[in-house]
């Protein structure tokens, strides 16, 4: 029998900031993309995310948000300003997975919600890989002065070679 040894131990990308305090993110507009680091130190490796995890806080007067939306993964970086509408052909075609959250998922208290999902995304030889939030819910994110609602993002992997 073989045994394959994993290339690292498992490693998360740290929590990174999806929406700001001052972001409007309305329904069906995407976010700002946030660049994951997966590569050791900077060398291209393949591997597949395992988990994540979404944390929504508010620091001013909103709302804790539990909203619905998808988390899409990228090889190349769409760049999107957060509250476009549509990303190009171009940038669509360097997708290699999606999550889908549903309002349901979430736990929230007045201070803050999170929302943690098993998932199997796989990746091929890159050194970074990009996250978008697509925001699907009815309600905003940061539509009224003061809200200062944040949603962050944290993922779980494996590299393999």
């Amino acid at each position: 029998m073989i045994k394959t040894i994993p290339l690292a131990p498992i490693t998360e990308t740290g929590i990174q900031e999806l929406v700001g305090k001052n972001e409007q993110v309305d329904q069906n507009d995407f976010t700002g993309s946030i660049d994951l680091a997966v590569g050791i130190d900077d060398l291209p490796v393949s591997g597949e995310f395992l988990s994540l995890m979404l944390m929504t806080l508010e620091t001013g007067t909103g709302a804790v948000m539990t909203p619905a939306g998808t988390l899409i993964l990228f090889d190349a970086d769409p760049n999107p300003t957060s509250g476009d509408t549509a990303l190009t052909a171009a940038e669509w075609k360097t997708a290699i997975g999606s999550v889908d959250i549903a309002a349901a998922d979430w736990i929230s208290d007045a201070n803050g919600g999170h929302v943690f999902k098993q998932i199997a995304v796989p990746f091929h030889d890159l050194a970074n890989v990009y996250a978008v939030w697509f925001h699907t819910d009815a309600t905003s994110l940061n539509d009224a002065a003061g809200d200062d609602e944040e949603l962050h993002c944290n993922l779980w992997y494996r590299r393999d070679s």
